[in-house]
């Protein structure tokens, strides 16, 4: 069961971003929006899908907003490109983890330079 989950939330994230970028390229969707993963239940009932944008806080926010208000149009052309019992109803999240790397390396860079100082 656990590798036809992997297998199931690899093909959602290929999809998910398969569509998501033709949307973009038709102007239905702005932004620039990478599906980053996909967390699908051990029931296979719903599933997390994660999403990094590109941008300012603004950016964001409005991707969120075209996400959400996009979701059932997104759902049902997943339900005509993957075949499969059900589809999992899906949530859209950000992936907050560039941002906290970034801040990490940060630290480690202010740490390493206090430590040079210090020598």
């Amino acid at each position: 069961m656990i590798e036809r989950t992997k297998r199931l939330e690899t093909l959602f994230l290929e999809e998910i971003n398969t569509i998501i970028s033709r949307m973009i390229a038709s102007g239905s969707f702005s932004g620039f929006i990478t599906v980053t993963g996909v967390r699908i239940s051990k029931d296979l009932s719903t599933a997390k899908v994660f999403y990094s944008v590109f941008g300012s806080d603004e950016d964001k926010k409005r991707a969120a907003h075209n996400l959400s208000a996009l979701r059932g149009e997104i759902g049902s052309l997943l339900r005509k490109r993957i075949h499969i019992k059900r589809i999992p109803s899906f949530s859209f999240e950000i992936d907050d983890t560039p941002e906290r790397a970034s801040r990490v390396e940060k630290i480690f860079s202010k740490i390493e330079k206090d430590h040079e100082q210090a020598s």
